[in-house]
């Protein structure tokens, strides 16, 4: 059983300290970023929602007495995502009937990150706007001296095609690693509070995770914009269609975890798959966004308790 408001407390300090240590600098600062959301998720999970706002509410304290400019930051890397995604998924439904627990489906809190992450690239997209600032011409000047300081020098042909392609992607890649990193330490968060044994929740199975069926219509609508339309509007709804499609790499990985699930040589074809995704990353990436794609139309409609279909 979690042991209440000591632990919390704990959780709330390594979140702000782990955030401190990120932003100082270091060879461990990249790898730190990532874990920031941890403590935050894992106390939430194991306790609730309130345990999560009180530790989130410490760990800003913490970063807050050393650096104040810092906390839209924290708040956006580790309060935002750890709070949405303890809230969703400690939802849940009872039926009378039998004693059963309906928990809030994963799909679909996976799809409540992806709106938040959408929402944070449309905000920032509106404050420069607001600004009069051309948002493709902003974000192409920071790439370009981004790849001015890389420490290798690349041929002129290649630093080109780098400029060119992260200049147009850059801001749905900046909130696609966001959602990976809110979702991913919401998965180790769930299996540390489940090993332990203090979880709330049960664990779902991940290799089912399906997305509401109107997901790819909006996606459909955003890539026609970011098609048709021109300047920040088409830029901005070209990035947005690659955030909605995100998800549906998640999806995809599951179901090759599914595929595989019952071969004998299972560990071997996982491991060759991920060596191949990560060398073949930008043509992987839509090939499995694909595959989740066509699992997202072709799967079996499920039904509740209620006999309704699932939207």
């Amino acid at each position: 059983m979690f042991k209440g408001y000591g632990l919390t407390g704990v959780a709330g300090l390594a979140s702000g300290l782990v955030f401190l240590s990120a932003i100082g600098g270091g060879a461990l600062g990249i790898p730190l970023i990532h874990l920031v959301p941890l403590p935050l998720m894992m106390v939430g999970l194991s306790a609730g929602f309130l345990h999560a706002l009180a530790a989130s509410v410490l760990a800003a304290v913490v970063v807050a007495l050393v650096t104040v400019h810092a906390v839209p930051s924290f708040a956006v890397v580790a309060v935002l995502p750890s709070l949405l995604l303890v809230r969703q998924a400690l939802l849940r439904r009872w039926h009378l009937e039998t004693g059963d627990i309906d928990w809030y489906p994963p799909g679909k809190v996976l799809l409540w990150l992806t709106g938040a992450a959408v929402g944070l690239l449309l905000l920032g997209a509106a404050v420069l706007a607001s600004q009069g600032l051309n948002i493709e011409e902003l974000v192409g000047r920071h790439v370009l001296e981004f790849v001015n300081k890389m420490p290798v020098a690349a041929p002129a042909e290649v630093r080109d095609a780098l400029i060119g392609l992260w200049s147009a992607i850059m801001p749905a890649m900046a909130c696609c690693v966001w959602l990976t990193i809110a979702a991913l330490n919401g998965v180790l968060a769930q299996w540390t509070a489940a090993k332990a044994g203090t979880a709330i929740r049960a664990t779902p199975t991940y290799g089912d995770i399906v997305l509401p069926v109107w997901v790819a219509g909006v996606l459909a609508v955003a890539a026609a914009i970011g098609f048709l339309a021109k300047g920040d509007l088409g830029y901005v709804a070209r990035n947005v269609a690659i955030v909605l499609l995100w998800p549906h790499l998640f999806v995809g990985v599951a179901e090759i975890h599914r595929l595989l699930k019952d071969r004998p040589n299972r560990l071997v074809l996982l491991t060759l798959f991920y060596v191949v995704f990560v060398v073949l990353f930008q043509w992987a990436l839509f090939a499995v966004a694909g595959l989740g794609l066509v699992r997202h139309w072709t799967r079996p409609r499920r039904r509740d308790a209620g006999g309704q279909e699932e939207k």
